[in-house]
């Protein structure tokens, strides 16, 4: 259903995202099903390319020096080789200083902080991956996107690399099959070394797509309690979350993908920063945050997902689309959880899109989306 609303246009705030904001570019993605799968395929092989190795599930694979508890293979799926590093660096949340909405202006010691991120590597983590449409930007915060079809085994080769906090970290995925070993939650009265992978170790997880797995999903960080106030899933609030994205043959093509993740960043959590921050993929506040593009005629699916301790209403101005029976353009998410719609685009202009929480909106949870003829 193609959106119809007329709601007006933000085209005033357009003028801040050319050249202030920080590089990001919505990936198209790549064809589903076979076609998909043969060309992730042939990615794999060519260098800094692409980011899984997609092999037929039971080939031989090059063997690397990490602790590994393998889940049994899906017959008849491929399988999907990631090498993942949980990595430390300094970011900020606020790159131009400037907030859209608001007018307010901040200096880069109010809005930056030691973040941790999954980045994907090259195998054996030799180098990081340039983003591409199926990873994404690969920046840190979010992770790589990980994506699969319907009977693909996904194997995670994860390095922990966190030399400033130094704390342990897991990847714990939403969605998909796996074993016990492969959790990735860490539990005081019973530790599991997938939940506790500590610096300079390595792990290898393994996770099933099965028919009940389609959709978006998210994985993060589940391992002990860190910092200063010994928090559980401290390291997520750092940034190491990221998306899955799983699809089968009913999966329809579209033309623009879009990940979107909510979350949030709390100064009594993390001192160094001025204030609470409401984040959009690792940035605050318009002209800092993702600014999205489409074409009238594209398919536009959008995938989001939010982690954390609140809840969120997600609100695209002049849109609605079908969504569990009736149309909406406001959807809620609370901590963990996904939402998946698409549409037909038919309305140009330069759009808001935002948290509807009004707390939540003003401390940065806004941003762009240009939709040109």
């Amino acid at each position: 259903m193609a959106p119809q609303d007329q709601n007006t246009s933000v085209g005033d705030l357009e003028s801040l995202t050319e050249g202030k904001a920080p590089s990001t570019t919505l990936f198209r993605p790549e064809p589903e099903h076979d076609e998909f799968s043969r060309r992730t395929l042939l990615k794999g092989f060519a260098a800094g390319s692409g980011l899984a190795v997609a092999t037929p599930v039971g080939s031989a694979l090059a063997s690397h020096n990490v602790t590994s508890q393998v889940a049994h293979a899906s017959v008849g799926g491929r399988l999907r080789e990631y090498w993942i590093q949980a990595d430390s660096f300094q970011h900020n949340l606020v790159p131009t200083g400037y907030d859209g909405m608001m007018g307010d202006h901040y200096t880069a010691n109010q809005t930056s902080f030691w973040a941790i991120g999954y980045r994907a590597y090259t195998p054996g983590w030799q180098k990081p991956l340039a983003g591409n449409n199926d990873i994404g930007l690969n920046a840190g915060i979010p992770g790589p996107i990980i994506r699969a079809e319907v009977g693909d085994t996904i194997r995670i080769h994860f390095r922990n690399q966190d030399t400033h906090y130094k704390f342990a970290h897991s990847m714990h995925p939403h969605g998909v099959f796996y074993t016990v070993n492969s959790d990735a939650s860490w539990l005081a009265a019973l530790p599991r070394p997938s939940g506790a992978v500590e610096v300079g170790q390595s792990y290898t997880y393994e996770w099933i797509a099965r028919p009940d797995s389609v959709g978006t999903w998210l994985y993060h960080d589940h391992s002990k309690p860190q910092g200063p106030k010994m928090l559980m899933e401290f390291g997520a609030e750092l940034g190491l979350f990221g998306m899955i994205a799983v699809t089968d043959e009913k999966t329809t093509a579209v033309d623009q993908e879009i990940f979107l993740f909510f979350h949030d960043l709390y100064h009594d959590d993390v001192p160094s920063l001025s204030q609470d921050f409401d984040c959009f993929n690792g940035y605050a506040f318009v002209g800092n945050t993702p600014k999205f593009t489409a074409r009238v005629g594209d398919r536009v699916r959008w995938r989001i997902a939010a982690l954390g301790k609140e809840f969120h209403i997600f609100h695209l101005h002049g849109h609605r689309w079908p969504f569990q029976g009736r149309f909406d353009d406001s959807l809620v998410l609370g901590p963990a959880t996904t939402r998946t719609f698409e549409y037909v685009e038919d309305n140009p202009g330069t759009w808001l899109y935002h948290c509807h929480v009004t707390d939540h909106m003003m401390g940065g949870m806004a941003g762009l989306y240009v939709v040109t003829t």
